[in-house]
């Protein structure tokens, strides 16, 4: 792996973990670099690499800070243009998870196509209901090749990304599909809503820094409870 990018995924894992807290102040790039031992050129790069996905932000003058929370209010769910979970994107309030499905299987032919796996590579199952402040917040089916990393149901009733980053696996990038669906007799039931509700839905193909694609999952929102963010910037050259 690239230098820039052992660097760019220990400062992530910081972020996400609040090791370097919202809206604080980061150590100085002469600190970074010494720390990392690399240039301020590389550090650059990765700064500008997490100032892209909406993590920090710099202020001339002043050194280089973690953005604040995300989310302006509980009903609106992780910005679609950043690699990051909800733990993160709501990482002020209070999320739990109750753990519907949990299983390990050969993945279907989709399934095989998302992830690049082959039919004889087994992949863990996972349906769950996330909570936010203790009400309903989505319904997450996810796929996971089994290879990736072990998973068991104490695991799954956190954050599965924080479980991941402390393996060293983290979502640089992800190709996310959104659309409106009824809810089904499974979805009805899940998230406690009337059977044909309009659902909010993100399908996505989350890959890690080494570009493998380790999950494929589809997020169902409640249209009512949630909107979507997508920051756009402009680039100068």
């Amino acid at each position: 792996m690239y230098k820039y990018r052992e660097v760019y995924t220990d400062i992530k894992n910081n972020i996400l973990t609040n090791h370097y807290r919202a809206g604080s102040l980061m150590p100085t790039q002469e600190e970074l670099a010494e720390k990392y031992s690399i240039s301020r050129l590389t550090l650059r790069k990765v700064l500008q690499m997490l100032g892209d996905e909406g993590l920090v932000y710099s202020k001339q003058g002043a050194g280089t800070f973690v953005r604040p929370r995300m989310a302006d209010s509980p009903d609106e769910i992780l910005p679609l243009n950043s690699p990051i979970g909800v733990t993160y994107s709501h990482r002020s309030q209070e999320i739990s998870s109750k753990v519907l499905h949990f299983d390990a299987r050969l993945p279907t032919p989709l399934e095989q196509k998302n992830l690049n796996i082959e039919a004889n590579e087994p992949v863990y199952e996972i349906k769950r209901v996330r909570y936010l402040n203790g009400k309903h917040y989505s319904f997450e089916h996810t796929i996971m090749p089994t290879r990736i990393a072990p998973l068991d149901e104490k695991i799954l009733h956190k954050s599965i990304y924080d479980y991941l980053g402390s393996k060293n696996i983290m979502m640089t990038d992800a190709r996310r599909v959104v659309y409106a669906e009824a809810a089904d007799a499974e979805t009805s039931q899940a998230m406690g809503v009337d059977l044909n509700c309009p659902m909010l839905v993100i399908e996505q193909t989350a890959y890690d820094q080494k570009g493998r694609a380790f999950e494929y999952s589809v997020s169902q929102f409640i249209k009512d409870h949630s909107k979507f963010v997508f920051d756009v910037h402009r680039q100068w050259f």
